[in-house]
């Protein structure tokens, strides 16, 4: 018979579909939250409490789970600073972003990511890329045209800036499928806000400003926020077949909207809801070409 505790940890596929679109309101409700306090909060103190937190609890999950610090000896530090040094970078120009952009516009044009993970692979990985994903890369930059009009004047340059932040989480993932092999998959976890967190306390008190106790609340829920979405979407993605989860994670797309409209009162326009169905649904290609191709190649 199965112990309780063992019944009680059992994912199933539909649960960690589950999981995975939870994770996406969670993620939206993050950047919405990071968005609302840089109203009055300098952005870098936002992007401090973001990764702060997340950080001490990650950390003291992990060590009170374990009992021990194994999980801050890394086998390849050189891969997890890139790795993690993306993802900083990443959260960074889409956090200026959300200071000038509706969420959804951001949001949409973040979700790039996983196309310029395709092309990325391709260049470094070499991995095969055929014309077909191609030609998704290429409607996914259109969608972000759409989006952005380039001489409307509506989103200008702030536009370029989720659209680095897509290019640094291409590489942060293709770091992670690098590094998925080559380290303990709690290292990799731990050290993904680790970095971020060191560098931001060493520089935050050069903007700090005095917070109300209900902006360090938000703070607080940011990075924990943070930390279990992550750990939902580990979670998920070790319990089901990512090809059956990756559509679900456009949910997070879904959530910046709903979050944008209840919190900011924004109305997506004609133009983003065209540019995220195109990017949306170049994503999805590229996860169906590449679940179909170990059939194909068997």
């Amino acid at each position: 018979m199965t112990p309780p505790e063992q019944a009680h940890l059992q994912i199933t596929p539909t649960l960690a579909i589950g999981m995975v679109i939870v994770t996406g309101v969670v993620l939206g409700g993050m950047d919405a939250t990071a968005k609302f306090l840089a109203i009055e909060v300098p952005v870098l103190m936002v992007l401090w409490g973001r990764y702060f937190f997340h950080t001490v609890i990650t950390f003291t999950v992990y060590a009170g789970r374990r009992r021990s610090l194994e999980f801050l000896r890394a086998r390849r530090p050189g891969l997890q600073f890139i790795r993690a040094a993306s993802l900083f970078g990443a959260t960074s120009f889409m956090y200026v972003a959300i200071t000038h952009m509706q969420l959804a516009d951001a949001s949409a044009i973040q979700f790039l990511a996983p196309v310029i993970l395709t092309a990325l692979s391709g260049l470094f990985l070499g991995e095969h890329v055929g014309p077909r994903r191609i030609a998704a890369v290429i409607f996914a930059f259109i969608g972000v045209l759409l989006i952005a009009r380039p001489g409307s004047g509506v989103l200008g340059w702030y536009a370029l800036m989720p659209l680095v932040t897509a290019v640094l989480l291409g590489i942060y993932m293709m770091m992670t499928r690098i590094i998925r092999t080559k380290d303990n998959p709690d290292s990799t976890t731990f050290y993904s806000t680790a970095l971020g967190a060191l560098v931001l306390t060493v520089l935050v008190p050069f903007h700090w400003q005095a917070l109300t106790p209900f902006e360090w609340m938000l703070m607080t829920t940011m990075g924990a926020a943070g930390a279990a979405g992550h750990y939902m979407l580990v979670k998920a993605f070790h319990s089901a077949e990512a090809s059956m989860l990756a559509p679900f994670t456009y949910s997070q797309v879904v959530a910046a909207i709903i979050w944008g409209f209840l919190i900011f009162g924004d109305i997506p326009s004609v133009w983003t809801f065209a540019g995220t169905a195109v990017i949306i649904g170049s994503g999805l290609y590229v996860w169906y070409r590449e679940s179909r191709l170990p059939k194909e190649t068997s």
